[in-house]
């Protein structure tokens, strides 16, 4: 898992000196297409690394969730060559998903993690909307789009969890 994370992280670095944030402005970075294609293609590369290295005990949601989280964050960091808040973004929300596989007191504390996830998730969607007043821009937006919609599903996965546990809990 942490030489698919190493790798995952290597090819992110290697294509931010190419991106740049949206706008319809020139620039010399990756357009709204080829971000999401890269984005894509890394996320379809880390679910079947993930379900196939991933233990038994790994359930569905769990890859299907980080699948998403790995979209919204790359493309939140290809989006953040030129702007510092999608950079950050796009990492805060790969970090969060990824703690409790990479450290132990991360792996203890997932409960807490889970909500921070989703939370994180809402601020990105509501941020986008704010940002952008303007509806007939959001309905061409594919890109933005499609990431809220991954938002979304994030958003109801760590809901889902969170109901499991507490039935588990319960039960």
């Amino acid at each position: 898992m942490k030489r698919i994370l190493g790798f995952s992280v290597f090819v992110i670095l290697a294509s931010l000196q190419s991106a740049s944030a949206h706008g319809g402005e020139d620039s010399e970075g990756l357009s709204n297409l080829q971000i999401m294609l890269i984005s894509l293609a890394i996320c379809a590369v880390f679910y079947f690394l993930f379900r196939k290295l991933s233990d038994s005990e790994s359930n569905a949601n769990n890859g299907l969730l980080l699948t998403l989280v790995v979209y919204t964050g790359t493309v939140h960091i290809l989006l953040g060559i030129n702007d510092m808040i999608f950079l950050i973004g796009g990492l805060g929300i790969i970090a969060i998903a990824t703690a409790p596989f990479v450290t132990e007191i991360a792996r203890s504390r997932e409960r807490l993690l889970q909500p921070a996830l989703a939370l994180s998730a809402l601020t990105m969607f509501i941020a986008y909307f704010v940002s952008n007043h303007d509806l007939h821009y959001i309905a061409e937006d594919y890109l933005g789009l499609t990431t809220k919609l991954s938002e979304i599903g994030i958003i109801g996965l760590v809901l889902k969890n969170q109901k499991g546990d507490s039935e588990q809990l319960f039960s």
